[in-house]
């Protein structure tokens, strides 16, 4: 879909100048700016599940935390299903098994996850065959004949060969699915063989489903709707009614007067007056009113072109409007007007100066007590910044001035009608007798009630022409507002960023691979680490981890000799990777790996990230966060900083500590770190150790295989533990 005309951009990026911290506190990563975009799309309830929710929709809230990177809450919540006897089809057995390997590596495959393993066997042996058991026996099969090659001696080719033809015989979204959840755990000549096919398919499947023409509008906040400019109504005053008043009681006593006139005055001159006054009167009410009309309207319009200029304070007005709102709200229509700059000679800041502080004022009065974010205002200030812009660009951004003034006959026949008045007093007070006194009244009185009513109409008329331009201006809104939300339809869901994101990581690591003339059996594990650039915008929705358009993304692949480390930037919006840089260390040089608590502190409209344990600097952080460390032993550092929510949460829904255990899965930090601790620890024994604890697990996993075969004939009566007995014939 094409977007709207007045749509310009994908979203805010603003400047990110450089800064430094003071005191004793130490500056890290470098977050950005205020300027930057961050969304919270609070009504979205792709994760939302109550106790009372059928298994159906359980099911698919589970689903989607699985296909969202959070396949921790996913299996919590196949596990509370069980518990109830809620389980309906093997569909819930077979996404259970992919919760339970999601985001683990081989050596987080402890007895938890062995038992609960079996858990999902025995669960799908309840309901015969089909596609999804078809689909849970290629994932025992696959997991089997990776413990299989940590062995060698049990491993079996041709039974990897039958592995793979099944899996090849499953449906395209089962093999994407099962890849994908068992990517840290598939290795050596199972992956390889896997990637000889799929290799391609993972590069082409990360940009489809028009990732570059959809993937910036998951960054968009929830519009709100316009809302009309409220006309709040100006009388005329008292001082207009009583010159309107006083005015016709004159003009009632010049009539009055004109009767002795006709008796001891010239009648022809006196007609004359009397008619030259009263056309000239009208006439003076007629111009009049249509000039004052113009200069009000006028007045109004240049109020909205800010003229003449005034800075605009970002402080409450009161009313309950907080200063946060309002200094939002400045940096958003400051930061639209950047983006909508012609790119043509001319002094746009300069001339716009005055609509920006109008707009700021309009926008806080508009929406500051209506209960939405400022950036939810963002779509209708890039909607009035583009009519300012196309009118800047055309040279008629005060063309109005001329077209709202009166046109040249009506000041020329308002003069023509006041000298008519003055012309008929003349012609009165030569008429003589009664008719002087009329001249003074008609006078005195037409001046007054041309005066008072010019002001009273005007006033009314004014206010009639103002709430019209006001309706014009909201049915216009309205109208770009239902375009905006068309276009937004397709806004992509958290499962498919999250998808995007590990098809991105799968990429990465293939081609981390392929530029280290590696191989996966060469692997003996690897790590995928994800990190929000500093310029990045961020956007989640409830129970969701936080969303990036940009990543730092680190690589880490371990092998027999040490490791091997590639960071490179991704952007997420487009999927093109730039700036690679590439690191090499033994496992001895590995000094520690922990996360740490940090804090995000914001000064000056700035935020930087906080370290340290002095309480005058963390007391003063808003936002808890953690940070992965790596320290080698030659005092060098690779962090990768996880953001808490920052207050991006319903309170309603959900908790910020869970929200950013949510993100630490979503960056591979919760199963790196499993890893690399172990690495740590033990330096150059962590391989030899390593490849010990497989191997019980193997056996574990073996033991495991024949359980299996007894489920599959409905045996489960020893589920999740040895049995007590074996078959005649089958080895202890």
């Amino acid at each position: 879909m094409t977007p709207p005309q007045w749509q310009y951009g994908p979203g805010p990026n603003g400047p990110h100048p450089e800064f430094v911290a003071s005191g004793n506190s130490t500056v890290g990563q470098q977050i950005g700016v205020n300027y930057g975009s961050t969304t919270f799309h609070r009504h979205e309830n792709t994760y939302h599940v109550t106790p009372e929710d059928p298994p159906e929709r359980k099911l698919k809230v589970a689903k989607n935390h699985l296909e969202g990177g959070n396949a921790r809450m996913a299996q919590e919540i196949f596990r509370d299903v069980m518990k109830q006897g809620q389980i309906t089809s093997a569909e819930f057995a077979y996404y259970y098994a992919l919760a339970v390997f999601s985001g683990r590596s081989l050596g987080e495959m402890n007895d938890e996850v062995h038992d609960a393993f079996l858990d999902a066997i025995a669960l799908a042996a309840g309901f015969g065959s089909g596609e999804w058991r078809s689909a849970l026996d290629v994932v025992s099969d696959l997991v089997t004949c990776v413990w299989g090659q940590q062995i060698g001696s049990t491993f079996d080719p041709q039974a990897m060969k039958v592995a793979l033809k099944n899996f090849g015989d499953l449906p395209p979204q089962r093999q994407r699915e099962i890849t994908r959840h068992l990517n840290m755990i598939l290795s050596g000549a199972v992956q390889d063989s896997l990637d000889v096919v799929y290799a391609k398919t993972v590069a082409e499947d990360r940009l489809a489903q028009n990732r570059a023409g959809r993937a910036w509008k998951f960054f968009e906040p929830d519009p709100a709707p316009p809302r009309i400019r409220k006309i709040v109504p100006t009388p005329a005053g008292a001082g207009a009614w009583v010159k309107l008043v006083s005015g016709v009681f004159a003009l009632l006593l010049g009539l009055f007067s004109a009767v002795g006139g006709f008796v001891d005055g010239s009648v022809t001159l006196g007609l004359l007056g009397l008619l030259s006054v009263g056309t000239g009167g009208f006439g003076a009410f007629r111009w009049g009113l249509e000039l004052e009309v113009a200069k009000r309207r006028l007045a109004s319009k240049n109020r909205e072109y800010g003229i003449p200029p005034q800075i605009v304070q970002p402080i409450s007005p009161g009313h309950w409007v907080s200063t946060r709102f309002v200094e939002r709200i400045h940096q958003l229509v400051d930061l639209s007007f950047a983006e909508a700059r012609p790119h043509i000679r001319g002094n746009w800041d300069t001339e716009t100066f005055g609509i920006r502080q109008y707009l700021k004022t309009r926008f806080v009065a508009l929406y500051g007590n209506a209960q939405v974010e400022p950036d939810s205002v963002l779509w209708l200030m890039r909607w009035h910044v583009r009519q300012v812009a196309d009118q800047w660009r055309a040279g008629t951004l005060f063309a109005y001035r001329d077209s709202m003034r009166p046109t040249g006959s009506v000041p020329t026949l308002f003069k023509a009608s006041v000298g008519g008045c003055v012309a008929g007093s003349l012609f009165l007070l030569f008429a003589g007798g009664g008719f002087v006194a009329v001249a003074f009244f008609f006078a005195i009185g037409g001046f007054l009630a041309v005066k008072g009513a010019v002001h009273v109409l005007a006033t009314q008329k004014d206010e009639i022409l103002e709430r019209a331009a006001a309706q014009a201006t909201y049915d216009a809104e309205q109208r770009a507002y239902s375009e905006w939300r068309q276009f937004l339809a397709d806004r992509p869901s958290d499962a498919e960023m999250a998808r995007w994101l590990d098809l991105d990581k799968n990429h990465l690591k293939t081609e981390a691979l392929r530029r280290a003339s590696l191989v996966n059996r060469d692997l003996v594990a690897h790590v995928v680490l994800t990190e929000g650039t500093p310029d990045a915008q961020r956007a989640r929705v409830p129970r969701g981890p936080l969303r990036y358009s940009k990543y730092a993304v680190l690589v880490f692949m371990l092998t027999k000799s040490g490791v091997r480390e590639i960071e490179v930037q991704l952007n997420f919006l487009t999927g093109d990777v730039h700036n690679e840089q590439r690191k090499s260390f033994r496992y001895d040089a590995l000094a520690s790996a922990h996360v740490v608590e940090v804090g995000i502190r914001f000064a000056d409209n700035r935020r930087y990230v906080v370290r340290g344990d002095d309480p005058a600097h963390l007391g003063a952080v808003s936002v808890r966060s953690r940070e992965f460390r790596l320290s080698l032993l030659s005092s060098e550092d690779i962090t990768v900083l996880v953001e808490g929510a920052g207050g991006l949460t319903d309170v309603t829904m959900e908790d910020e500590s869970v929200v950013l255990q949510t993100s630490l899965m979503a960056s591979g930090i919760a199963g790196a770190l499993h890893v690399l601790e172990a690495v740590a620890a033990e330096g150059r024994d962590w391989i030899v150790r390593e490849q010990e604890r497989r191997r019980r697990r193997s056996q574990d996993w073996r033991t495991g295989s024949r359980q299996i075969g007894f489920l599959e004939k409905g045996d489960i009566s020893f589920l999740g533990h040895e049995p007590e007995s074996h078959p005649e014939g089958e080895e202890s």
